[in-house]
């Protein structure tokens, strides 16, 4: 049995992570709609940290941590002010994140609820927080902060794009993912959630890419992923059993609600 002293002790812990759980999240905008937060910041197209942990797998080397507060910021500056979901669509809290979806769908899923799908600038931003972090909670790989550290399941490319039982069957057979918000640790500075495993989310590419869109943030068996890295190497009609997005609107183009001011 467990003394008094250790209940009051674990109470205590227990409301403590509660406190900094709760204050990453800022709050809401009067600027956004109140299932949205207001990114703000100076965004640098370049962006070098210094990795002091390296380590190799089958098939690439992944930086696990880096030198705290070391930022190495390059290029181009735009500053950056929009209006971002919380949570990866449908941004429900507690709701099973899409998959299977294409940049195309994302495009129009947003544009029906007058937003649009992020930048890679904004999305960035949004990660990288005004410390310009390498990782939305911070400077280190922390496997338990976010869903990024299931074990990869091999997939049957014949039944994930069968249209009939069978798509359906593997689809759940490969999810690994958590509802949207699960992971209280797992949220940036501007309290933007899963920005970091999950699922990987689409975005609209800088300037210069082959394709308009783009996946960043790795999805649940990846924890190496950080805000940078953008992967660029589909088609914006391309689905797999992994790939979301979130949205973005201009700040003072929505009201509370979400709906489109007149």
């Amino acid at each position: 049995m467990l003394s008094p002293l250790f209940d009051l002790g674990a109470l205590a812990l227990t409301f403590l992570h509660v406190a900094m759980t709760t204050s990453l999240d800022p709050g809401p905008s009067p600027e956004c709609p109140a299932d949205m937060r207001l990114v703000t910041g100076a965004h640098y197209d370049e962006m070098e940290h210094l990795c002091v942990d390296s380590r190799k797998d089958s098939k690439d080397t992944h930086c696990f941590s880096y030198a705290d507060g070391i930022s190495s910021e390059q290029g181009r500056v735009t500053e950056i002010k929009v209006c971002m979901d919380q949570f990866e669509a449908p941004n429900v809290r507690g709701a099973r994140p899409y998959v299977m979806k294409s940049y195309n769908s994302a495009v129009k899923w947003c544009g029906e609820r007058h937003k649009r799908p992020c930048s890679e600038e904004e999305w960035e931003t949004a990660c990288e927080g005004p410390e310009h972090r390498p990782l939305a909670y911070g400077w280190s790989v922390n496997k338990a902060m976010c869903n990024s550290d299931k074990q990869w399941r091999q997939f049957d490319v014949g039944k994930l794009y069968n249209e009939g039982d069978d798509a359906k069957k593997e689809l759940e057979r490969l999810w690994q993912g958590s509802p949207s918000g699960a992971y209280s640790t797992c949220v940036s500075a501007f309290g933007i959630y899963d920005m970091m495993g999950n699922v990987e989310e689409w975005v609209s590419t800088r300037k210069g890419r082959r394709f308009p869109g783009a996946l960043m943030g790795g999805f649940w068996a990846k924890p190496w992923t950080g805000c940078r890295g953008t992967n660029d190497a589909h088609e914006p009609s391309f689905t797999f059993y992994e790939t979301g997005f979130r949205c973005c609107a201009d700040p003072g183009t929505l009201d509370e609600q979400g709906k489109k001011k007149n």
